[in-house]
């Protein structure tokens, strides 16, 4: 049975949050989803494009607290847990540049990305992004809403775990030899 958090970031620019959407697995069930709006610490300044992509506005997060303030209640999920996310280079480097920049210590985890995953199960795809793929599994996806890229990303890992018909982390890794990741 796999136990594991997977995580999804939106960013206001580049590797700067401004949503973090998260989802809880235990025991191979979703157990909950949240979500935080978080104030940029580029505020209040968003590129362009990022808006455009999620939705997310500076009116949304100027009454919203910095990632800092947030950090008290986002760490206990994450802390000694694997955390997965689909493109996870990009959301942990998110996380560590963030972590970084206030000051504040790494969670002792490790994480897996579902999209090198996928690229394994998947093998002859023409496409391994999160839309397609939850697309092609039938999995509930409001793209680009951190909220919902998290559970559909935590969904789609136990697809791919059942695909593979392995039920751990120490299975996964002898059938695929993907490795966790310290954060």
């Amino acid at each position: 049975m796999f136990d594991f958090v997977s995580i999804d970031f939106e960013t206001a620019d580049k590797y700067i949050p401004c949503s973090l959407g998260l989802t809880v697995v235990e025991n191979s069930q979703v157990v909950c989803t949240k979500n935080w709006l978080i104030k940029p610490i580029c505020f209040p300044y968003f590129h362009f494009y990022a808006q455009r992509i999620h939705g997310i506005h500076k009116e949304d997060v100027e009454n919203q607290p910095e990632f800092n303030a947030l950090w008290q209640e986002i760490s206990p999920f994450l802390e000694n847990k694997v955390i997965l996310a689909h493109n996870a280079s990009f959301d942990i480097n998110v996380l560590r540049k963030t972590l970084l920049h206030y000051g504040l210590s790494k969670p002792n985890s490790k994480y897996l990305c579902t999209y090198q995953l996928a690229r394994v199960v998947w093998n002859q795809s023409e496409k391994f992004s999160l839309d397609f793929l939850c697309n092609q599994e039938h999995i509930s996806l409001n793209h680009h809403k951190a909220e919902s890229d998290a559970e559909a990303c935590a969904r789609l890992f136990l697809r791919q775990a059942e695909i593979l018909g392995v039920e751990n982390f120490t299975q996964l890794k002898q059938k695929t030899k993907i490795r966790l990741t310290k954060v």
